[in-house]
């Protein structure tokens, strides 16, 4: 286990590499010392921009795929002199927790916490959310409800609304579960749908209904809103980011894929420098 890192308030005492072997990027754990988050942080590579970026990752085998595009976008956001954390979420990951008894306000505090250790650790003025599926509405919801105070929020291939992303997880678990049966030719072997997990992945009683309630784009957020997608057009409303790249979430043939849009990652982080200081 990583040793923590710092954070004012918290039980742990301060631990600092020295500045000939500081790393720009740096593993890191905060939040509560029973419940530990896991998280690394991506410092800016020249000078620093003010607006620091915390990224809101999606959830179970969409977390699984994204992971590497996550880091390989916060590298490039580094590169552009953003301050950049990336965090696993309460009971998922390298943080604490049961992921068997996690709620919605569970990640919404983890999500505060991620922005607090930003901004202890980096200084940074301005911040501004990035959230990827379920990670978009997650972000959104912080946002929206107060929880956290953000200059700009990306929100990549958001979905409809929470209860459209439960579904499309519901409906990828029994697809799946059907390719499955097919290959071993033993169709007898098709297990019913699980109550406790979703694609592998813990599924605690109420997770779903808390995930279900969180709305669609919300055009009424503070700040800059920035809707980021191939797929989906946004009203004429909204600030958007068309890219050249499809997530293809809801094709169980890709489900263990890899998420790594390059491409993408190099026009968001574009648009983003020139609007954010």
């Amino acid at each position: 286990m990583a040793a923590p890192s710092s954070c004012p308030g918290r039980q742990w005492p301060p631990i600092r590499p020295t500045p000939s072997f500081r790393s720009l990027n740096n593993p890191i754990y905060f939040g509560s010392a029973s419940q530990p988050l896991f998280g690394m942080l991506h410092r800016p590579q020249g000078a620093a921009r003010r607006t620091g970026i915390v990224l809101c990752a999606s959830w179970g085998t969409e977390g699984l795929r994204s992971h590497r595009g996550l880091r390989q976008l916060a590298q490039t956001l580094s590169q552009s002199g953003f301050p950049v954390l990336r965090f696993d979420y309460r009971g998922t990951g390298d943080s604490g927790g049961d992921g068997r008894q996690i709620r919605l306000s569970h990640w919404l505090d983890d999500v505060r916490e991620a922005v607090a250790v930003l901004r202890a650790e980096t200084g940074a003025a301005d911040l501004c959310l990035i959230g990827l599926r379920f990670g978009a509405l997650l972000a959104q919801e912080a946002v929206a409800s107060g929880i956290v105070h953000a200059q700009a929020v990306a929100l990549w291939d958001s979905p409809p609304s929470g209860e459209v992303f439960v579904a499309n997880l519901q409906q990828m678990d029994q697809a799946f579960n059907e390719k499955c049966a097919q290959r071993r030719k033993l169709q007898s072997q098709l297990a019913a749908p699980a109550r406790d997990e979703l694609l592998g992945h813990d599924w605690p009683d109420g997770l779903g209904a808390d995930i279900g309630r969180l709305p669609g784009l919300r055009k009424d957020l503070p700040g800059r809103v920035i809707f980021v997608s191939r797929d989906r057009i946004p009203p004429d409303s909204v600030e958007s980011i068309r890219l050249p790249d499809a997530g293809h979430w809801s094709d169980v043939d890709r489900i263990h894929a890899p998420w790594l849009p390059v491409a993408s990652f190099r026009i968001v982080t574009e648009r983003l420098a020139d609007g954010l200081p």
